[in-house]
């Protein structure tokens, strides 16, 4: 599971949040405040709050072709840029920080 940190000035709501998964993913089921996507390269990718972070657990689907799993995560990083307001460099760094505590 990760936990991601949002940037001063993006709001953690839920309705920012499905408007996201919207966007990027087409769609989601909501199963008591867990949002669920289903996808060619996820078998689930799962989300929730947690105060002010958003975490996610994934199951990825073994058997998707390397373009495609590419693609989605391509799409995962724009998702998660634009949901946090921290690149994918700036969360690896959040990530490091948090290792080495």
């Amino acid at each position: 599971m990760r936990k991601y940190r949002f940037k001063r000035g993006y709001p953690p709501k839920e309705d920012r949040l499905e408007e996201m998964l919207t966007k990027y993913f087409n769609g989601f089921e909501k199963d008591n405040g867990v949002y669920i996507i289903r996808s060619d390269a996820f078998r689930e990718l799962k989300m929730w709050f947690e105060g002010k972070l958003l975490c996610v657990e994934s199951t990825p689907n073994p058997d998707v072709d390397e373009k495609k799993a590419l693609e989605v995560v391509r799409t995962y990083n724009k998702f998660l840029e634009e949901l946090t307001g921290y690149t994918a460099k700036e969360r690896r760094k959040h990530m490091q920080k948090e290792v080495e505590k």
